[in-house]
């Protein structure tokens, strides 16, 4: 009867915290983690940038970032001196994504061997092609855009710009050439195809927001065209 009781009174007492408004354990946890949140900085990102930085941080860095006419933050640079076009994707207004596009590539393999010559003295080794086809084949590897996240402005036309994400979705399939994998980051070089010429892409992902991306239906991805389809 003795241990009855106090179980009943341990009972009555979690109640009784709830009842008065006090948070919970998991509340607090989750108070904790949003703090953490908000003053998360990684060590890594692209160029001086850093996952989890807000839009003003980043233009702050970037000056020469503006916004899209997609309302996507995007800039036009040169990296091993080819031009590149550059989107930087926020969630939650934190970067969590940036696409490196290079348009104008003359020699797509030559310029393969640079990149990955480049991001392994980076990153590390990349992982095996065959760990990166298996995961491929079982869908666990998603090749998506930075562009996909909520852009940092609302624009009236953004759905029927032409970007470069819209034509590479509409024209082209990604081949990912190689892939790199930190605690920070997640990082493929890829390539897409069309019958002119081959766009060449280094894209960027933070790896604590990735799985955040999971269930985004992103403006450019397939899954948005499957959706538009079931209107015709």
């Amino acid at each position: 009867m003795k241990f009855k009781a106090l179980g009943l009174l341990a009972v009555l007492g979690v109640s009784a915290g709830c009842a008065s408004g006090q948070p919970t354990a998991l509340e607090r946890r989750q108070a904790v983690r949003d703090a953490q949140d908000k003053t998360y900085r990684s060590t890594e990102g692209f160029q001086t940038v850093r996952w989890g930085m807000t839009p003003e941080e980043v233009r702050a860095e970037l000056p020469e970032a503006t916004v899209g006419p997609d309302g996507t933050l995007r800039m036009k640079t040169a990296i091993a001196e080819v031009p590149a076009e550059v989107a930087l994707g926020f969630l939650d207004n934190r970067l969590a994504a940036v696409d490196v596009f290079f348009p104008d590539v003359a020699d797509p393999r030559t310029f393969h061997s640079l990149m990955r010559d480049l991001l392994t003295r980076k990153y590390g080794e990349p992982k095996r092609p065959i760990d990166v086809a298996r995961e491929l084949k079982w869908e666990r590897l998603p090749i998506r855009f930075a562009a996909d996240l909520a852009p940092v402005e609302d624009l009236e036309a953004a759905a029927t710009v032409q970007t470069t994400e819209s034509m590479l979705s509409s024209q082209a399939r990604p081949k990912l050439i190689n892939r790199w994998t930190t605690l920070e980051s997640h990082v493929n070089l890829t390539q897409w195809s069309m019958l002119s010429r081959s766009v060449v892409a280094i894209q960027y992902e933070s790896a604590k927001y990735a799985p955040k991306r999971a269930d985004l239906i992103g403006r450019y991805s397939t899954k948005a065209r499957q959706e538009l389809v079931k209107e015709l």
